[in-house]
């Protein structure tokens, strides 16, 4: 067995109890020790809204050719064979052997028993799939992953995670330290806002995995620690959430942002 297929098997276990782990972490001494296992200071994630009606400035692409970009940028690809987050979560609602990417020469490590090796196009074809099937992907770098690939330098790895609502990981951490959520950064320029036809049915509540919604008075609440991943929007009937870009630089900014994190060419 490989040192990737040990290191998976065994983040697989931790990964049954990371609700409790994370709630440690607001412990000063186990805080501690978490930052600089995760090597927190160098993490930095966005998620990329796919809803379909996002809005945008005129002339501008959508977000996802932010992930393309590093795709097609990387020297390596590699798709893990399922996804830790909703097959340990036993997820009804999504494929659970629909796994997330890695790029970058550190991905060549990855043992096959782990993760299969791919052609460019095939992580793109990957990438649309999810798209297509409304999973939400995050793009950046998460130490995290490297320790669970077993990884060295994990500033070759960059992740890009493909998540649901009801299983992903990232849903736990609001429940550990604030500092703990400081990496997670809001695309450039997104906002979401709740519009007068909302009439507070709560399903925006039900998937926001940060905690940022609330029905108050009737009419859905966003809180100002909303990474903007639109995941209200996609569910929303009356179409009464709204996700705008208003910098016309977004993509430039967020891949100068996380490129200078992370290295997967």
């Amino acid at each position: 067995m490989g040192r990737s297929k040990r290191s998976f098997d065994w983040l697989i276990k931790v990964y049954r109890v990371k609700g409790i782990a994370l709630r440690l972490t607001r412990v000063p001494v186990l805080k501690n020790i978490a930052m600089k296992v995760l090597d927190v200071e160098s993490m930095n994630l966005s998620y990329i809204p796919i809803y379909e009606n996002i809005e945008l400035p005129s002339g501008t692409a959508a977000p996802i050719s932010i992930i393309e970009h590093f795709i097609t940028s990387a020297s390596h690809h590699v798709i893990l064979n399922r996804c830790p987050c909703r097959s340990e979560n036993g997820c009804t609602q999504y494929d659970q052997y629909f796994g997330c990417i890695f790029l970058g020469d550190a991905a060549r490590g990855v043992d096959p028993e782990v993760g299969r090796h791919v052609t460019k196009q095939e992580a793109l074809d990957h990438l649309h799939e999810a798209a297509e099937s409304g999973l939400v992907s995050m793009v950046g770098k998460f130490r995290g992953d490297a320790i669970m690939l077993g990884v060295k330098d994990h500033s070759r790895l960059m992740t890009i995670c493909h998540c649901c609502p009801c299983c992903c990981l990232f849903g736990s951490f609001p429940g550990g330290a604030r500092e703990i959520m400081e990496p997670f950064v809001r695309l450039e320029g997104v906002k979401v806002e709740v519009t007068e036809d909302c009439n507070g049915c709560g399903l925006c509540v039900d998937v926001c995995m940060f905690k940022q919604i609330n029905v108050n008075r009737g009419t859905a609440v966003i809180g100002e620690e909303c990474r903007g991943c639109g995941r209200c929007a996609m569910v929303c009937v009356r179409n009464a959430v709204r996700v705008t870009v208003d910098n016309p630089s977004y993509i430039e900014e967020c891949i100068a942002r996380i490129g200078s994190r992370v290295e997967v060419g």
